[in-house]
C-alpha cells in the first residue's frame, strides 16, 4: 500500500528591504497539522533554486505538469516600487505552492528544506533521524522492480561502513548497437556486496547528462573528467572499442568515491539501471536468481554491428 503524500501550503505575507534588497518571508504549512516553517528567501535564490528543479527534472525523467518561474523584470528592478514587490510575492507564492503541489519534488534537497516537520513524528526523534535525501521515485521504482521480481534482491548503494572499504559497483562495457544514429552501449553491473549482477544500455549523451549533474555536488575532491565527444565511423570496430574502454574507466573511477556513490543522482542512476536493464530483457551467464536473466522480455540489443553494416554499405559519422 503507498503511503499518502503530505500536502502543503505557502504564503509569502510579508518581505523585507535590507541594503535595497528584498527578502521574502516564506511561510510553509503541513495541512495534516504542526508548525510551519518560515524562511526568508531573495528572488534571486529561488531562480537558482528553479533552475535546479529544471535540471532534476531532466535528468530523472519526471513527468509533472510545466511550471513557470515569474519572470525577470528587465525595464526596471522590482523593489523600486511598493505595488511591484507586493505583485512578485502573490506570483512567487503561486509558483511554490506550484512546486509544492508534485510529491515527485518533495525529496529533491532544495525543496526538502523549506518542508516543515511532519506532525506525525515527534520533533526530538525526527531531529536524531539522519535526513534521507533520495528521490520519492526511487521507491516508486523498487516497487515497481520487486511487483516483477519477487525473488529478486533489488541492490541500492550501502553506506561506507558497510562497504568495509569495497568498491560496491564494478561496470563492464560489453556489446553495443548502432540506433538513430548513435551508439547504444551495452553494459554489465555488478554489485559486490550483494552478487547481484544485470545488464542495461545507456547512450554517451545519458551518461554525460549524468557527469553534469554530478559536477553540481560539492565535492572535496576533483570530478574525474568525463571522455570528450568526438565523432567515430562506426565501420572502425577500433574507434567505438576504445570508446567504450573510456566509458568503463570513468563509470569504475566515480563509483570509486563514496560520496558520489551515495548522491541522490546515483543512487536514481543505479535504481533505474536494474528496471531499465529488466525491461529489456538482457542476460546474465550462470543461474543465480539475483540476475534478469529470468526476464521473459526478449533483449532489444541482440542486433549486431555486422547484422547493421550488411544493409548500410556506406560508412557513416556518429557521434558516441
Amino acid at each position: 500500500m503507498k503511503q499518502s503524500v503530505q500536502r502543503y501550503s505557502v504564503k509569502i505575507p510579508k518581505h523585507d528591504i535590507i541594503d535595497k534588497k528584498v527578502y521574502y518571508t516564506i511561510s510553509v504549512y503541513n495541512l495534516e497539522g504542526g508548525q510551519p516553517k518560515e524562511i526568508k528567501k531573495r528572488y534571486s535564490e529561488l531562480e537558482s533554486m528553479h533552475q535546479k528543479i529544471l535540471e532534476w527534472i531532466h535528468i530523472f525523467k519526471i513527468k509533472i505538469p510545466l511550471i513557470h518561474f515569474p519572470k525577470k523584470k528587465f525595464l526596471f528592478h522590482t523593489n523600486q516600487s511598493e505595488e511591484s514587490i507586493i505583485k512578485r510575492r502573490g506570483e512567487l507564492q503561486q509558483y511554490l505552492n506550484e512546486i509544492l503541489a508534485c510529491p515527485e519534488l518533495h525529496c529533491l534537497g532544495v525543496v526538502e528544506e523549506m518542508l516543515p516537520k511532519d506532525p506525525k513524528i515527534g520533533g526530538q526523534k525526527q531531529n536524531d533521524q539522519p535526513i534521507d535525501r533520495r528521490w520519492q521515485e526511487i521507491q516508486q521504482l523498487k516497487e515497481s522492480y520487486l511487483a516483477k521480481h519477487g525473488d529478486s534482491i533489488f541492490s541500492l548503494p550501502q553506506k561506507k561502513i558497510e562497504l568495509q572499504n569495497k568498491q560496491q559497483y564494478i561496470f563492464k562495457f560489453e556489446d553495443h548497437i548502432i540506433f538513430d544514429d548513435s551508439a547504444l552501449y551495452t553494459i554489465q553491473v555488478t554489485d559486490t556486496i550483494t552478487n547481484k549482477s544485470w545488464k542495461f544500455t545507456q547512450r554517451f549523451q545519458d551518461l554525460r547528462d549524468y557527469h553534469r549533474q554530478l559536477k553540481s555536488i560539492h565535492l572535496d575532491f576533483p570530478l574525474p573528467n568525463f571522455p570528450e565527444k568526438k565523432l567515430v565511423n562506426i565501420s572502425d570496430a577500433t574507434d567505438l572499442r576504445e570508446r567504450k574502454s573510456q566509458l568503463q574507466d570513468y563509470l569504475n573511477r566515480i563509483f570509486g568515491y563514496q560520496t558520489i556513490v551515495e548522491s541522490d543522482i546515483m543512487v536514481f542512476f543505479i535504481a533505474k539501471s536494474q528496471l531499465d536493464g529488466n525491461e529489456i530483457g538482457c542476460r546474465s551467464k550462470g543461474t543465480s536468481q539475483t540476475t534478469l536473466e529470468n526476464s521473459s522480455i526478449k533483449s532489444k540489443s541482440q542486433t549486431t554491428i555486422e547484422q547493421f553494416d550488411d544493409d548500410h554499405k556506406q560508412p557513416r559519422k556518429i557521434t558516441c
